[in-house]
């Protein structure tokens, strides 16, 4: 009788998937097997369909919309084909010509992909309709550690029921014999002070709530993913891993288009200590109400120090960031430090103004309070040139309307009020028609793509290379300088959207 293995059996394809750090290179090497029959039809694999789906979930975890999703319903249905998108997504992360010389713990990018994983294999356990999976994991998760009151010889997660009197829910029993500190889930507390116990005592069982579980394994999941991929490392061959990176290409651009646009920040997790410092205070000043502080204007290192106090963070290291800010000094010297910064104007270093704008990594920043302010780009100085003397063809009309439409002023404006400012804007040009232009506008408005607003033309555009002066000329970029919204950025990810978009 042949003995199961993860690539025929879907309990030991899920229990190795689920706990992959406690399983031995061949078992996992097996795991991989199973996920490539996904792509195996006929005895004979579908490369460009395997490609394409790689290429598909990795730049798909770039988007926190996809991450989100994951974490409440599966992005894959398999733990094999899991298995093998993430790993070999990570790959060409970390095979790009610009990250390969960088540590793995230092790329975002491939921490991104890690989430995705994480969800997603936390959901396809929360989903999977066989308790014992669970209590498997339970052994791992809440087992005594060495020299922990020695190790139980019996199993330590006895069973996982409902226990109504202690609330709503499922619970694992636990062995008073068998628990470890582990076991005593905690609610979340404040600052100062620990959270109630959630683990109740009954019949000489302990009972932890599977939210517990949940949470705790979410935690070896992110750890134990790079022990998945050290093994799909071991297991590629140099021709295989050739191939792979020199085939996939929607991953390489949509990284390129990250520099292109000057946001290495969303490449690199901790790029420099001093860009970290300082993009965590422009977030912050970002999230305050405007009474606190504001982008674009001159402020106080005390004004924006209350931004960085009442800041709350979801990224660990922005948190970090704000705990080692510990007064409007020390804010102050993280600013001055970044002096030469395009994101940075210390306007009296003695009295401790500055001015901070959004943030940028390359691309200078260019701040819009009025739609002339979009001439200070090269490429529109020159298409304002070019329509003082032509009448606009569409294209630039398109990319106007677009580009103003995604500023965050006109975010929460009504279409009418927008429509008032681009045609002050269009008046500047001879062939100005009142009628005419507001119904190009309204067109314009009224053509959206698969129900989203289109997004504005970027630098690499072929339209917008009769504008261009050549990127390596110019201080700015449009997706980089411009004040955009993440909400535009997330939908560049859900969309794949290229660099010339």
């Amino acid at each position: 009788m042949s003995r199961d293995t993860p690539t025929n059996d879907e309990y030991t394809a899920y229990r190795v998937a689920a706990l992959p750090r406690d399983k031995g290179e061949l078992q996992l090497t097996q795991l991989f097997e199973r996920g490539y029959q996904r792509w195996t039809v006929d005895g004979e694999q579908q490369t460009e369909k395997m490609l394409t789906d790689i290429e598909r979930f990795t730049t798909d975890a770039f988007a926190p919309s996809t991450r989100e999703e994951a974490a409440e319903r599966p992005y894959v249905d398999d733990p094999g084909a899991l298995a093998v998108l993430s790993t070999l997504g990570a790959v060409c992360i970390m095979d790009h010509p610009k990250l390969e010389d960088t540590p793995p713990r230092h790329l975002a990018l491939l921490g991104n992909l890690r989430e995705l994983y994480v969800n997603n294999i936390a959901s396809l356990v929360r989903e999977y309709d066989d308790w014992s999976l669970h209590q498997e994991i339970a052994e791992t998760l809440y087992a005594k550690d060495p020299g922990e009151d020695g190790v139980h010889p019996g199993r330590v997660c006895t069973d996982i029921t409902e226990r109504p009197k202690f609330g709503k829910g499922y619970y694992l029993e636990i062995p008073l014999v068998a628990a470890s500190r582990k076991c005593l889930a905690r609610a979340d507390g404040d600052e100062n002070q620990q959270g109630e116990i959630q683990a109740h005592i009954a019949d000489n069982h302990l009972y932890v709530p599977v939210s517990d579980f949940m949470e705790k394994y979410r935690e070896y999941a992110e750890d134990a993913f790079g022990r998945l991929l050290a093994v799909q490392e071991e297991t590629l061959t140099a021709e295989q891993r050739s191939w792979l990176t020199a085939n996939e290409t929607a991953i390489t651009d949509r990284i390129d288009r990250f520099f292109q646009a000057g946001q290495t920040h969303r490449v690199w997790e901790n790029w420099s200590r001093k860009k970290r410092d300082l993009l965590t205070i422009i977030n912050a000043v970002s999230a305050a109400d405007d009474d606190v502080a504001q982008l674009g204007e001159t402020q106080t290192a005390r004004d924006l120090y209350e931004a960085v106090e009442i800041y709350e963070p979801e990224r660990t290291w922005e948190r970090r960031v704000c705990e080692s800010i510990s007064s409007p000094r020390s804010l102050g010297t993280v600013l001055s430090r970044n002096r030469d910064h395009a994101s940075v104007t210390v306007e009296n270093a003695r009295l401790n103004r500055y001015t901070l704008s959004e943030y940028s990594d390359g691309a200078q920043p260019l701040h819009v309070d009025k739609l002339e302010n979009l001439f200070e780009l090269p490429c529109m100085a020159a298409m304002d040139e070019r329509l003082q003397e032509k009448k606009p063809v569409r294209k630039d009309l398109f990319n106007l309307v677009r580009l103003a439409w995604w500023l965050p002023q006109y975010r929460d404006a009504s279409t009418e009020e927008f429509i008032s400012d681009v045609k002050d804007l269009f008046s500047r040009w001879p062939w100005y028609d009142d009628e005419v232009t507001e119904y190009q506008i309204r067109y314009e408005l009224d053509n959206d793509i698969g129900g989203e607003i289109p997004l504005p033309m970027n630098c690499g555009n072929d339209d917008m290379q009769r504008y261009c002066i050549g990127r390596d000329q110019c201080p700015y970029s449009i997706y980089g300088s411009l004040p955009f919204p993440d909400e535009m950025y997330e939908q560049i990810d859900d969309q794949g959207a290229s660099p010339s978009q």
